[in-house]
């Protein structure tokens, strides 16, 4: 194996995945992190750069990042520890995903009442709301 394919193969642009990484003890490499632009890219990206393996040698970062962009990994390997760090991460950009598509809703306070109105709200609708206050 090349440098370049042992790098290429030990890195990831994903920086959830390099999270996971170093939660089950993945030691970043010497260099870990560049940050790219240019080249067709919008704005700014990362590149993480990790060693090949735990310091125990009990985790194989190559086949960790498999498991990362293998959608059945953790239903297979439900008890390893890298599963459940998975799954967290994975549930916290569909949270977050899913808080990005709500519409907000204003709290307006008058004389000692509270009205929450959606920002989305038809004028009648908030003119409602606030004639109660």
């Amino acid at each position: 194996m090349n440098a370049v394919s042992h790098i290429s193969s030990t890195a990831t642009g994903n920086t959830c995945l390099a999270a996971a990484l170093t939660a089950v003890g993945i030691p970043l490499a010497e260099k870990p992190f560049v940050r790219v632009v240019g080249d067709g890219i919008r704005g700014e990206r990362h590149v993480w750069f990790f060693e090949p393996n735990s310091p125990d040698g009990r985790m194989q970062t190559k086949e960790l990042i498999a498991a990362w962009h293998d959608d059945a990994w953790h239903l297979a390997n439900p008890e390893h520890p890298f599963a459940y760090i998975k799954c967290a991460l994975l549930n916290r950009e569909r949270l977050v995903d899913k808080v990005k598509q709500d519409v907000p809703i204003a709290c307006v306070k008058r004389r000692g009442k509270i009205a929450l109105i959606p920002l989305d709200a038809p004028p009648a609708t908030e003119d409602l709301f606030l004639r109660y206050l």
